[in-house]
């Protein structure tokens, strides 16, 4: 346990066990030989795909594996490419607002959820952030596209506001709330992954335990009375009831 601990924990790698130090790249990707994706290279007929071409060009098993994850987390598109959806999604929820904006925010988040279960990169992040920390220059070329994408969604979330007339309350800005569903849908791709007949189970009326996990956040975070009420506030007011003597 004080290895396997050691071993997840969030701090750097000169501070861990001797046996821990030794590991220079993601163990997590341990499996993964340069002499494999050379002979696949040449497999497919690429060109400039040679063993000398590919050693002139990464040196180290490291250094190219460094490359190799940044272009599978950011560089290169997935199918159902969430970025992509983000920026449709201002136009696609407002033309659906004016029959069902809740069944638009459904449909949004189950084909989001779906479209990241379905591909296998989708969880190279979950598999990997717990060590980012311990491979700094892993973590500093992956972050900036990660923040830009998620800039993606709160300029969407921004716009969906503005054309609806909606507003949220003060502790809650667009940045923030892209955030708070990362975080979200994260959760849900990996728990989706360790038990999936349960998540499959709790479907209710068509829509995912997900889609509706969403739709409650998106209740909590408008203040759709404009009272300029944080969300702490008004939890306090409805715990505590009517006032005495109030009608």
């Amino acid at each position: 346990m004080q290895l396997i601990d050691a071993y997840l924990r969030d701090e750097p790698a000169r501070e861990r066990p001797g046996r821990l130090r030794a590991i220079r790249f993601p163990a997590a990707l341990d499996w993964l030989r340069t002499e494999d994706v050379i002979r696949l290279a040449a497999a497919d007929r690429a060109a400039g795909t040679s063993r000398k071409a590919f050693f002139n060009r990464w040196p180290t098993r490291e250094e190219f594996l460094r490359d190799a994850l940044v272009y599978a987390l950011v560089s290169e598109v997935a199918p159902g490419d969430p970025m992509e959806q983000a920026r449709q999604m201002p136009a696609d929820a407002t033309t659906a607002a004016a029959t069902s904006f809740s069944e638009a925010v459904l449909r949004i988040s189950d084909q989001l959820l779906d479209s990241l279960r379905s591909h296998p990169r989708s969880y190279l992040t979950l598999h990997l952030g717990p060590l980012l920390p311990q491979h700094p220059r892993l973590w500093d070329a992956v972050l900036p596209s990660m923040r830009k994408g998620s800039q993606v969604w709160a300029d969407g979330y921004a716009a969906l506001l503005t054309d609806l007339g909606l507003v949220l309350r003060p502790e809650w800005t667009p940045e923030r709330l892209a955030l708070a569903l990362q975080a979200a849908l994260d959760g849900f791709v990996l728990r989706f992954r360790i038990q999936p007949d349960d998540y499959q189970a709790s479907r209710w009326e068509g829509a995912s335990i997900f889609a509706d996990t969403i739709l409650a956040l998106v209740l909590g975070v408008l203040d759709h009375e404009r009272t300029g009420e944080n969300g702490r506030m008004v939890l306090d007011r409805l715990v505590a009831g009517p006032a005495v003597g109030s009608p």
